[in-house]
This record gives structure tokens, sequence and C-alpha cells, in this order.
């Protein structure tokens, strides 16, 4: 199935119901019907029977096509008898947005205009394409991948921030893969290191904190857990340690209860049933 939606870039979540006679594979896609590379949503599920997804959207392009198609043809526009589709529909996104003082509400802009366009921006090999926030306190190098400047070795880091500039550095080949969301809590991560940190009295390198107080941002706006899980996960991959498999420990954690409402301020959201957790 293949569907245009004339979203005009409203935060909602849309809700859709999907049935099967057996279990089967299915993909679910929203991405901008009008510019490349912007992908919202991307889930790959299991349905047997019938099951409902609620996809948060706190960012929407103009005009948003929707792909739901079983990963056995890998084609929304082929009629498929495999599944059917019991319910399309919009509904209000819930977000319960921690404080945020002038700053954080700046990059945050900053971070939503950059992660819509990472996909249609230009970047540079060796001289980054620079981008600026409005208010000019942030900006972005747009590298089309990241390397060490001493021994000039490529990196899998998609982005890094300095700690004495503030200057993030990003890397094309990686943010053109992610989805929207998955670039929102990169950049949040790194924004968190400079920024948010010191807030809590921890050092600019801490990790963990950076982890947390992206995600307390990220969640709170509505962005979909799944895209976190997603965007960690691809992150760690290229550095599989004990170290890193600790934080994703923390982080599922952290997510878990904030989607269950038990994290201070957090919201309580749907699963895929259509209950509260």
């Amino acid at each position: 199935m293949q569907l245009l939606l004339p979203t005009n870039n409203v935060p909602f979540t849309l809700a859709i119901g999907i049935k099967t006679k057996q279990p089967e594979e299915i993909v679910i896609q929203i991405m901008d019907a009008h510019k490349p590379n912007t992908l919202y949503i991307s889930r790959r599920t299991w349905v047997n029977g019938e099951r409902e997804y609620f996809l948060n959207l706190p960012q929407s392009p103009k005009a948003a096509q929707v792909n739901v198609f079983n990963i056995k043809t890998e084609n929304p526009r082929l009629k498929d008898d495999s599944f059917e589709i019991t319910k399309i529909q919009p509904e209000e996104l819930e977000q319960c947005p921690v404080w945020m003082n002038q700053e954080t509400k700046s990059f945050v802009a900053f971070a939503k205009q950059f992660s819509e366009n990472a996909g249609i921006y230009s970047a540079g090999e060796y001289t980054p394409h620079i981008y600026r926030s409005d208010d000019s306190k942030f900006h972005i190098d747009y590298f089309i991948k990241i390397f060490d400047r001493q021994t000039k070795q490529v990196l899998s880091t998609p982005a890094r921030i300095g700690h004495a500039t503030g200057v993030i550095e990003v890397a094309k080949a990686d943010f053109i893969n992610y989805t929207v969301p998955m670039r929102m809590i990169i950049l949040l991560h790194e924004f968190a290191h400079k920024y948010l940190n010191p807030r809590i009295n921890k050092p600019i390198g801490y990790e963990v904190g950076a982890d947390i107080n992206a995600l307390n941002i990220y969640l709170s706006l509505g962005y979909p857990p799944s895209e976190a899980h997603y965007a960690f996960l691809h992150v760690f991959k290229d550095n599989n340690n004990a170290d890193n498999a600790k934080r994703y420990l923390i982080i599922k954690d952290f997510i878990d209860k904030f989607t269950r409402g038990e994290i201070k301020g957090s919201c309580e959201f749907k699963t895929n049933n259509g209950n509260k957790k």
C-alpha cells in the first residue's frame, strides 16, 4: 500500500491497523513525499492476526508518503493480499515537554531544521559545509565522513562535538541513512555533552549523562522511542564493547520507564495495542 497524506508540517500520531491471516513481516515507512533521503519513520514488525501501531511524528513534512508492504515483496506499489489495512487515521500527539531555557530551545529548533534537511544539504570531504542556527549560537560542520585530524583516518562516529568550541561535526554518509528522529537524538546527545552535562556537575565527556539528558528532551517532545533505540544500536554496533553494552542497558531502562510514565514529568505513551502503558 502506498498513500499520500497532506500533513502540512503538523505534529501528530498516525494510527495504522494491520491484519494478516498468518505471521507476516511488515514494513511501515513514512517519508517526505517530495524531499529525497528524508524518512520520518521506518518500522519492521511481525503481524500475526490484527495489530495497531501508533507512529509519533512531532515533525512532519508538507506532504507525507506512507508505505506499508510485506518484506517478501519489498514493493508498496504492488497489490498484496497477504495483509489488510484496517485503520489509518491521525490522532493527537502525546507530549509532555520538559522545561527548556532559551539556549536549549534555540538548539532544538536548529536540530529540527538540520534533521529534516540533512539528506539534501551538501557536505564537504575535507573542508566542511557549515550550517548555523538562526541566532548564530550553534553551528554544524557537515562532512561526508568524520576523520581523525592527526591520523587522517575515517572515524566510525556519526557526530561529535568540540568540548571547547561547541562545534558539532556530522557525517553525511551516516545521517543520510538515518530517519529524522534518529538524527534528532544524535544531535541532542552531542548538545547535551557540552551544554547539559555541566548543569548536573558532570564532565563534558560523560556519555551516560549526555544519553539521559538527550533522551529526556527527545521523549518529552513525543519522538518515537523505537527510533532512539535504532540510533544508539547503530552507533554501538561499530563500537561493541562492555562500556557501550552497559550504556545501552541504562538507555533502554530509561526509555522503558519514561514511556510507562515512571520518570518525573514523563508521559504514558500508547502501546501498539492502543492501551496506556
